[in-house]
């Protein structure tokens, strides 16, 4: 566990704020903490001085050592030295280092300079290394950025302090998470076109974070406001099965009365803070806002739940907080020097280690937030998200994302904000493969409750279907079905669940991550044709009219016509839908049903037959999987279409 840095940590408060500025009902002390650079402790002196650094030599020399990994936390904590904790933010979030802690200086045949971090004796294990680079490399850096950027600031003091805040709670880390939102409302046309663009729905409750004086938080109803200026933010969080206070039938009165800030979780807490900071009055949360043991009020809510967001002025999400205890500000484990770089001669820096990029990404790792199904709409349909978490402060809009070390913006080529806003303007074909995108990123994050599948998407479902004109059908798209039902499974799971969630021709009654067997660049040639689709007592079906050819399991877990014996036939493979018990398919009865034969699969002018395994239950049929067959040699399909047959599949 690392250890906090020593600072006077703010305590939490309650109330708006009437200025940004001004304090509320528990108040706190102005946070204006911000962390030395460039200070080292006596043994980190020591070792510059003993080094090579002024007059590098190729090779490798031991420059610092410590006891253990606690002895590199405390000389951290206790001696505000900017090298232990450049080293210490290296590795901070691996597996916990055993032994000694050696930082070896090592210069390579090319001149390439690092200090290399390792632990225990001998070889050890290698924990990771911070290059060394030249003094122009880091200074130029912000003196560079173009003058046409997505946020200016004709103060650097704006950005530089909150680079160096102890806090994320901190004045300076306030002045910039306002700053960007500020002109992101008033100098970027697409965040005010992509709010503009979202059904006037609201949700039906707020939270009143309170004035700070005569007025509490509490719940408020939205009726009872002015909506015509109603202005409010929304909290994006994990819940991580915390056990939190909840909106609930037998407390609604007494929580529309007051809501004590001591009963709220730290991430609520931290909200209400950031609310009255930004100088707004009221702020969504899910928890609070809808009734979480009534199914009419939660079924009413999350209906609307992608408006709720996208007619927020700012949506505050905790990024890297695991549960609802975590909080925003992470206080106890924050030190900013983890990722300043270090001029450690006059010729030479040490880079400062990567915070959260402009991709919202650490490395290739999706952070905690992200992880969770509920967010994926949550992130794409509000206009603009305000993140903080243990890597710092960040932001993303319609035009761009900010980080503290890119405060004055970038476009990301990972922003799924962007990509959504962006396809609103062009083709149908190209708002389909975003929304493959979407898929494929929504069904690998994790949902507490399953029966969400469809639901916790559908905002994203709803502004596709305006603006296309399309008709989802248990969630697949209408216009596009016979494409649409060749999805597979890339790692499935457990089997379906008992509880009906939809037919087995849709991917939402599976978990795992789905992913589409024709890309829209391909050529295909349709050789099935869907007659019908709809709904039936609650329950989906598709008719179907193509080709069927009877096939078997076989030991190798490939399908073969049954009752041949040809080798050649092995080449049809399949993939099921789920995980499948030994001795499943004794005595089943299975059927190949051709949808699409690719003419050029890859390049290699061959031909690719794609269909739907299925088997029979009574007249109808349940789907099992995807197979795929190369067109050389036997062919379990003839080149036309003939002999065909109509299946209903449920």
């Amino acid at each position: 566990m690392i250890l906090p840095r020593r600072k006077n940590l703010p305590q939490p408060f309650v109330g708006r704020l009437d200025r940004a500025d001004q304090t509320s009902q528990l108040t706190i002390e102005n946070n204006t903490a911000l962390a030395k650079e460039h200070i080292l402790c006596d043994a980190c002196q020591q070792s510059v001085i003993a080094s090579h650094l002024r007059d590098p030599v190729r090779g490798s020399e031991l420059f610092r050592s410590y006891t253990d990994i606690h002895a590199l936390e405390i000389n951290t904590a206790e001696n505000g030295c900017h090298l232990c904790a450049l080293f210490l933010g290296k590795i901070r979030h691996l597996s916990p280092a055993t032994g000694v802690i050696t930082v070896t200086l090592h210069v390579s045949r090319s001149g390439g300079i690092t200090l290399s971090i390792k632990s225990g004796n001998g070889e050890g294990q290698r924990l990771g290394e911070l290059a060394i680079v030249p003094v122009e490399d880091i200074e130029d850096y912000g003196a560079n950025v173009s003058a046409d950027t997505k946020f200016t600031f004709p103060i650097r003091k704006t950005y530089e302090s909150a680079q160096v805040a102890e806090s994320l709670s901190s004045d300076a880390s306030f002045a910039l998470a306002r700053e960007w939102l500020q002109q992101c409302l008033h100098r970027h046309p697409k965040c005010s076109q992509a709010a503009a663009s979202a059904q006037k729905i609201y949700p039906s409750r707020l939270i009143d974070v309170g004035d700070g004086l005569k007025v509490p938080t509490r719940v408020v109803v939205t009726q009872e406001l002015n909506t015509s200026e109603l202005r409010y933010l929304t909290l994006s969080h994990c819940w991580g099965g915390a056990d939190i206070l909840r909106l609930l039938t037998d407390n609604v009165d007494k929580l529309m009365v007051e809501i004590s800030m001591q009963a709220l979780p730290k991430t609520f807490q931290d909200a209400v803070i950031i609310t009255c900071r930004l100088g707004y009055r009221y702020i969504w949360i899910d928890s609070l806002c809808i009734i979480q043991d009534s199914p009419d009020d939660w079924r009413a809510c999350s209906a609307v739940m992608g408006d709720i967001y996208a007619n927020s002025i700012c949506t505050v999400a905790a990024l890297t907080a695991h549960n609802s205890h975590e909080g925003c500000f992470f206080d106890d484990t924050r030190n900013p020097l983890f990722f300043r770089p270090y001029r450690i001669s006059d010729r030479w820096y040490v880079e400062g280690n990567r915070n959260v990029g402009v991709d919202l990404r650490v490395g290739l790792s999706a952070l905690p937030l992200h992880t969770r199904a509920w967010v994926v709409q949550e992130r794409i349909l509000a206009p603009r998200t305000l993140y903080y978490g243990s890597n710092g402060l960040a932001w993303e809009c319609t035009e761009c994302s900010a980080t503290e070390a890119v405060p004055w913006g970038d476009v990301s080529t990972f922003s799924p904000k962007a990509s959504f806003f962006d396809i609103q303007q062009q083709s149908p074909d190209a708002i389909y493969d975003c929304w493959t995108d979407i898929q494929i990123s929504y069904t690998r994050c994790q949902l507490t409750r399953f029966s969400d599948r469809l639901v916790a998407i559908s905002g994203v479902v709803k502004r596709i279907e305006m603006l296309t004109g399309w008709v989802n059908v248990w969630g697949l798209w209408k216009e596009q079905l016979s494409r649409e039902l060749l999805w597979f499974v890339e790692e499935p799971t457990r089997g379906r669940p008992e509880q009906y969630l939809a037919p087995t021709w849709s991917w939402v009654g599976i978990e795992g991550r789905v992913m589409m067997a024709i890309g829209s660049a391909e050529k295909r040639i349709w050789m099935a044709e869907v007659v019908d689709v709809g709904t039936l007592e609650g329950r989906g079906h598709v008719r179907i009219r193509g080709i069927m050819k009877r096939v078997r399991y076989t030991d190798e877990g490939r399908l073969s016509p049954r009752g041949e014996t040809n080798a050649r036939w092995e080449d049809v493979d399949w993939d099921s839908d789920v995980e499948l018990a030994a001795g499943y398919f004794a005595g089943k009865e299975l059927q190949c049903l051709l949808i699409a034969r690719l003419a050029d699969y890859v390049g290699e002018g061959k031909a690719m037959d794609i269909g739907l395994v299925v088997s029979p239950q009574g007249d109808e049929w349940v789907r099992l999987g995807v197979f795929r067959q190369l067109r050389e040699g036997n062919n379990l399909f003839p080149e036309s279409t003939v002999d065909l047959s109509e299946v209903v599949v449920i």
